[in-house]
């Protein structure tokens, strides 16, 4: 079947997360949400596939291919894969004009000038024109529609895959802000460290992703004590069945949440007491795939003293304060010119 083009009309939007990437145009929302994966044969370096069918590749393929993410704590560690990502998910996504398209993309607050620059050199590599930066706490908040450019405060806490940032956003800039570079993938790295040493085995990344929902909670309180799970052997790479006990991967999800809530407690003991003051009086909001781990908002409320707004889909929100930049573009950008500092 063919695949149905569409034409870029110069405005897509661009969110290259650690673990997702996300493509949108202003007119017909979201066109891509697939991993941030490349195949790539360790033989000639070449790439396999890419997104979902590079993790499908990984799996059916010899060992001779591996599975690559060229993003890490919302950084490109190689642009030229990075690029290759971008090129082959725009094509996938039936776009035309690409190379005419202005793209605006999503960029970690924390993010440092040379990251910036390689993340829009890796857009460009794939084809754009031009690509410009919005940070990504901003680019959240107006898709929550928060009253991002008045002169009241929202606060967002983003909790990513790869890292994590709290942001005090007044008057289209970000007051005071602090980030980790720990996130969700943090905890799945830890649960399948611990289940190694102890059981001398090892679990894949989803299956430890899979534990980490079925057995953790940011308060301690698991919603089940065991949970039978898939592994296998190191000894002799036979795969076996282990009963893991949500006792043993406790303390590496609560050592995450301790570090995030404090660097949350910190950016908002940053930001100036009247700030403080609107936070308190309208809560904060909380995205991220990581937001979804069980309890977290009750944490945060209980440490933070603040209402924790509730957000339906805590992993688009990015992507949606994009597409509304680019339907908006005039109203914006002082927030690309804060981006590309």
């Amino acid at each position: 079947m063919a695949i149905s083009r569409i034409e870029a009309n110069h405005d897509v939007a661009l969110d290259v997360g650690t673990n997702y990437t996300r493509i949108a145009t202003r007119e017909e929302g979201l066109l891509v949400e697939e991993p941030s994966v490349v195949a790539i044969d360790t033989r000639n370096g070449e790439v396999v596939a890419v997104g979902r069918s590079a993790q499908e590749a990984v799996s059916s393929y010899a060992r001779h291919v591996v599975a690559f993410r060229p993003m890490v704590s919302g950084a490109t560690v190689d642009f030229d894969v990075t690029a290759r990502l971008i090129r082959a998910l725009v094509d996938r996504s039936g776009l035309r004009g690409f190379s005419r398209a202005k793209v605006i993309m999503g960029v970690p607050a924390h993010a440092t000038s040379i990251e910036r620059r390689a993340l829009r050199q890796a857009a460009m590599q794939a084809g754009a024109s031009d690509a410009t930066l919005i940070e990504s706490p901003i680019a959240a908040a107006v898709g929550l529609g928060l009253p991002v450019a008045e002169p009241v405060a929202s606060a967002i806490i983003t909790l990513g895959a790869g890292s994590s940032e709290a942001s005090v956003i007044s008057l289209g800039g970000i007051v005071s802000r602090r980030s980790i570079r720990l996130g969700g993938n943090t905890i799945d790295e830890n649960i399948a460290t611990i289940i190694r040493q102890r059981f001398d085995v090892v679990v894949s990344p989803s299956t430890a992703e899979w534990i980490k929902y079925e057995l953790a909670s940011a308060t301690g309180r698991p919603p089940r004590d065991f949970l039978s799970v898939p592994a296998r052997s190191i000894k002799d790479g036979e795969p076996v069945q282990i009963e893991v006990s949500a006792q043993l991967i406790a303390p590496v999800v609560s050592d995450v949440i301790a570090q995030t809530v404090r660097m949350a407690t910190e950016a908002l003991g940053e930001a100036p007491p009247d700030l403080v003051h609107d936070v308190l009086l309208h809560g904060v909001a909380v995205v991220g795939g990581h937001a979804n781990l069980r309890d977290s908002s009750t944490v945060f409320e209980r440490e933070l003293g603040a209402r924790i707004v509730t957000v339906d889909d805590t992993q688009r929100v990015v992507i949606d304060g994009l597409r509304l930049c680019l339907r908006e573009a005039s109203g914006f950008r002082r927030f690309v010119r804060t981006a590309e500092a």
